[in-house]
């Protein structure tokens, strides 16, 4: 007399295809748009800009410090000379050109953060 044997490919089909209609319908309502009635902001107060250097390198030979171009190595010197008694929350953006060495870039990062600059962006494309 033969054994029953026990087919479970039609359970595995089953539970699989249930697995995708539940990860399906999971994602559509955690993504499903919802409306929100915001309050209106208070127009008395303006936002202020805040104040920011920009720091561009063109090139690995100058550095271009809010429209005043200087030599690199003046710029690594002068730096904490110049821009140490601003206050450390300015913003300070770095725009790089993409074919300078990154030892440059490096260079004039670490003088920055060196003169105490807390919030330092990177400006990209």
């Amino acid at each position: 007399m033969k054994k029953p044997e026990l087919n479970i490919t039609p359970f595995v089909d089953i539970m699989l295809v249930l697995l995708a209609i539940l990860m399906v319908s999971v994602t559509v309502s955690t993504y499903q748009e919802r409306n929100v009635n915001l309050p209106q902001g208070s127009k008395t107060n303006p936002a202020t800009k805040k104040a920011t250097i920009t720091i561009t390198i063109p090139n690995s030979s100058y550095v271009i410090v809010n429209e005043q171009k200087m030599p690199l190595k003046d710029f690594l010197e002068n730096f904490n000379l110049k821009y140490g008694n601003y206050n450390k929350n300015v913003l300070v953006y770095i725009a790089a050109d993409k074919n300078i060495k990154y030892n440059t870039f490096m260079q004039v990062y670490a003088a920055v953060v060196k003169s105490g600059f807390r919030q330092i962006g990177l400006l990209t494309k």
